[in-house]
């Protein structure tokens, strides 16, 4: 929940500063391409090698390194010193540790509960995350209009000093003994196959893969049509994005408790849609009252998608599969800053709002293909790894 809190609070606090000094939307997408690019190559990497090494002291130190990146970051932005490119260097450090999420904590978490409780325990994390998504960009809107960006800095400081602190705190054992693998490469390889010979794994990475080249960079706009087309306030834009996550917690709450894991599959292929259209509509709003509840019911079907993602893929997974999949999961994630440089780009040439409009458009088509071609989730079939 720091993690996720934290990614929330400093994205949007960076992406309204940034807009504040640069005046251009394309500055600000590519802060959000930097902390995601990441992915593709570390998300693979690290869901290799976590499988070999102790995930609970790799975890801590994930956030030490965090935190004194905040510390450097925030001196210098007290000591007035504080440049563009200082940000991007702290936004791409984060972004390498925070590809830890797939290969490390939420590995910890399945390990913890059993491969019976998957499904229910990933679903309440998924609440108890988008739970930050709510909070952090109110907070980080607040520190930003109040303190100012070294507020933000060292706030995060602390946060990732308390996170590093609980994990310690934490008796953590994996249940099986490490396997001995050949190398690299050959994990690597396992990991692909594995992957193409189950359509299901293929359904769940390709809608991930649409949602995050199409659907997540919809979200590196929203500060920026907030503060120049809804004339807001950074606290308000702080507000239009957490609605957001406001929508996030009542949906995954409700799917963690309501939902039984048997219906996930229908569940993530329809918040996937859901998260597109109120976009679409939002984009051709230009009220911040009609764009608060659009941007809150997008939220839902955020819910939908995210809190059962990779509660499909470690259910679809056997055990010594999981860390390599999730890992592939984290790759496919790692196109979101291809669909952030894309909307940059138009957001430059047509302004945010008709870079929204085209991009939930091409997002909504994608999705109706791939729901005809992998056709299993909405079937609600079985995803088991026993077929």
């Amino acid at each position: 929940m720091v993690l996720g809190g934290m990614r929330q609070l400093e994205t949007l606090a960076i992406a309204v500063f940034v807009f504040q000094e640069t005046g251009n939307a394309f500055y600000v997408a590519m802060m959000f391409f930097i902390q995601r690019a990441p992915l593709i190559p570390f998300g693979l990497a690290f869901g290799v090698v976590t499988d070999r090494f102790n995930r609970k002291a790799m975890f801590i130190l994930v956030f030490a390194i965090m935190a004194m990146t905040a510390a450097v970051l925030g001196v210098l932005a007290l000591q007035d010193r504080l440049e563009i490119w200082h940000i991007v260097i702290g936004v791409f450090i984060n972004g390498v540790a925070m590809t830890t999420e797939f290969s490390l904590r939420k590995p910890m978490l399945a390990d913890s509960v059993g491969s019976a409780q998957v499904g229910r325990a990933v679903g309440l994390d998924a609440a108890l995350l988008t739970s930050s998504l709510a909070l952090g960009p109110v907070i980080g809107g607040g520190i930003l209009q109040f303190v100012g960006i070294e507020g933000v800095y060292f706030f995060g400081v602390l946060a990732y000093a308390f996170a590093a602190f609980l994990i310690y705190a934490v008796r953590y054992q994996r249940p099986t003994a490490p396997v001995s693998r050949p190398n690299f490469i050959a994990d690597f390889g396992a990991a692909l196959s594995f992957a193409r010979s189950r359509r299901v794994i293929m359904s769940i990475l390709a809608i991930t893969v649409i949602v995050d080249l199409w659907s997540t960079p919809i979200r590196s706009m929203i500060p920026v049509i907030g503060e120049d087309e809804l004339g807001v306030s950074p606290l308000l834009v702080g507000v239009l994005v957490s609605a957001q996550g406001v929508g996030s917690l009542i949906g995954a709450v409700t799917i963690a408790l309501r939902m039984a894991p048997k219906q996930f599959g229908r569940v993530y292929q329809y918040g996937a849609f859901l998260y597109l259209l109120p976009a679409l509509l939002f984009s051709l709003s230009g009220w911040y009252a009609v764009s608060l509840p659009l941007i809150f019911i997008g939220g839902m079907g955020h819910a939908a998608f995210s809190s059962t993602q990779s509660a499909l893929m470690l259910m679809a997974t056997p055990l010594e599969m999981r860390s390599r999949m999730l890992g592939l999961l984290s790759a496919g994630i790692g196109v979101g800053p291809i669909g952030i440089l894309n909307i940059g780009l138009m957001a430059s040439l047509f302004g945010a709002p008709n870079a929204v409009t085209i991009v939930s458009i091409e997002g909504l088509i994608a999705l109706g293909v791939v729901t005809l071609v992998w056709p299993m989730l909405r079937r609600g079939e079985d995803v088991s790894p026993a077929e």
